[in-house]
């Protein structure tokens, strides 16, 4: 009776262990959908055969999503995303790179890296992929490699998607140590050649661990200024979960630093990691969500870079993964208030981080005049440029938003006013005609004018320019609904401050841009 007991318990002690690992790094095996294929691709490191779970779109040059497996698994561990992404017609590729991280070419290794790029490659050979709308999403020790792949590809992805990710092999040992999981383990089996370390006795190679940590290595600036890197931690994980949230805002500050080391709003202050880690909440009066869970924290660099912290443990929350994939993809026109650093367009993209936009603003730029006799000035001239540079870059296009007319207002061209809405007339019916836009339809957003200083404030060149601009408001109303766009009114609710917004009655500061990209923003969303 006591050694069945005893059995009993046994039993329900192992269990009870095996189903104790956690959702995000599990190593259960998924009946793949029939879809799917298993497939090898050979190593171009060392010549190894390395396995893959393969999905090629029915239609040409769909997404490429790049999904890495987590800690513990392999390439056929359970995806929740498989599913959704054969239901979008996305190209799919579940690379093995060397399997589980308990080895020594596993675990961030220069193996590990090469083998997500040749899985890429295959990939985009192999199925009907887009070379330029490429998508890595990983989770836990996915999320790792996600950080690794942001490092190191020479591939132009998109977007990387890392979900409670590692940064910091070296610093993660002794946290996991001090928890007492098995991960430390792993990491010294992974870090010290030819290990053959039991589970009491292992040590760490501090040196191949830092060789492996994302955080350690330098952020390809030039190569990701067209990327969007996408940070995701549960606020309670490294208390429920195995992964402290440091190592996410840590990373995050890492690479703000390394795109500008004199930038300082943009970072997350000392003070708020050590609040977030010790109350697991941050005291702000408005709270966002995040799939029906409260956002705790949230910091962006630029367009570049966006770190969420949310209410949540050591998870992927499935049905917001893959909302990078197909977002808008926007032209803009403007001139020098769009082409300026932190002008609308930079607000813009600040306050549409998802979007990708392609800005033709240039300094000087009217509507349908040779400015300064600069035909680079001309956007009638230069539209086919501009069309074709957004359908290059963005692959695609959703909106074009027009902010012009301040220059073309100028004392010069005083005498061609009634030249400037039939010029606008012109530019829409330009653009309706493009071969761009008839494959794609995007939006017209026709934007006023801002206002226009007095006078006695202005430049020589610009006097005049207050009446003129006023006159344009209406024209432009009329010709954007004759040609079915949306017009926004940007003048109207900008004219009462426009003195304290724009010293030089031209180009408002930061703070005129912002409300001038809201008031945008409101339109275009």
């Amino acid at each position: 009776m006591k050694l069945a007991i005893l059995s009993i318990l046994v039993l329900f002690i192992s269990n009870g262990f095996a189903q104790n690992d956690p959702v995000w790094d599990n190593t259960q095996i998924e009946n793949w959908p029939e879809e799917c294929t298993k497939t090898t691709i050979t190593s171009s490191m060392d010549g190894k055969k390395q396995p893959a779970i393969f999905y090629a779109a029915k239609e040409p040059n769909r997404p490429l999503i790049v999904s890495l497996h987590t800690w513990s698994g392999n390439y056929e561990q359970e995806d929740l995303l498989i599913k959704e992404i054969i239901k979008r017609d996305y190209n799919y590729i579940h690379p093995d790179f060397r399997g589980p991280n308990k080895t020594y070419e596993a675990c961030g290794s220069e193996f590990v890296i090469q083998d997500i790029e040749d899985a890429i490659a295959f990939a985009i050979e192999k199925g009907n992929a887009s070379m330029n709308d490429i998508h890595v999403i990983g989770t836990s020790g996915g999320g790792h490699a996600t950080l690794l792949t942001y490092m190191n590809t020479d591939f132009p992805v998109k977007t990387f998607s890392a979900w409670v990710p590692i940064s910091d092999i070296e610093k993660w040992y002794y946290e996991s140590e001090g928890r007492g999981n098995k991960y430390s383990r792993d990491i010294a089996l992974s870090t010290v050649k030819d290990a053959a370390f039991d589970k009491d006795n292992y040590h760490l190679d501090e040196d191949e661990a830092i060789k492996r940590s994302p955080i350690h290595m330098p952020t390809p600036i030039e190569k990701r200024k067209n990327s969007k890197l996408y940070i995701y931690a549960g606020i309670h994980d490294g208390y429920t979960g195995s992964v402290p949230i440091s190592q996410s805002l840590d990373f995050y500050n890492k690479v703000v630093a390394d795109y500008d080391t004199l930038e300082k709003d943009a970072l997350v202050p000392q003070a708020d990691i050590k609040e977030l880690l010790a109350s697991r909440n941050f005291v702000v009066t408005n709270k966002d969500s995040i799939a029906d869970r409260l956002i705790h924290y949230r910091k962006t660099y630029k367009d570049l870079l966006k770190i969420t912290i949310f209410e949540g443990s050591h998870e992927c929350l499935t049905s917001v993964a893959l909302d990078h994939i197909e977002t808008g993809k926007i032209l803009a026109i403007g001139d020098s208030n769009g082409a300026k650093e932190n002008g609308w367009v930079d607000q813009l993209r600040k306050a549409q981080f998802e979007d990708f936009i392609f800005n033709a603003s240039i300094s000087g730029n009217t509507i349908g005049f040779d400015n300064n006799g600069q035909e680079k000035l001309n956007t009638l001239t230069n539209l086919d440029r501009y069309m074709e540079g957004a359908e290059k870059a963005l692959r695609g296009l959703d909106k074009v938003v027009i902010l012009l007319g301040t220059n073309d207002c100028k004392a010069v061209f005083g005498p061609r006013k009634h030249e400037i809405p039939e010029n606008m007339d012109r530019l829409l019916k330009a653009i309706k005609s493009h071969t761009v836009y008839h494959q794609y339809k995007p939006q017209i957003y026709v934007v006023s004018p801002p206002p226009c200083g007095e006078d006695d404030i202005m430049k020589e060149k610009y006097h005049g320019s207050s009446e003129r601009v006023k006159w344009l408001i209406p024209q432009f109303k009329m010709v954007a609904e004759k040609n079915d766009c949306t017009f926004i009114d940007i003048h109207t609710p900008l004219a009462p401050q426009w003195a304290s917004l724009a010293k030089d009655g031209i180009h408002p500061e930061e703070e005129g841009q912002v409300m001038l990209s809201k008031i945008i923003f409101n339109y275009t969303n």
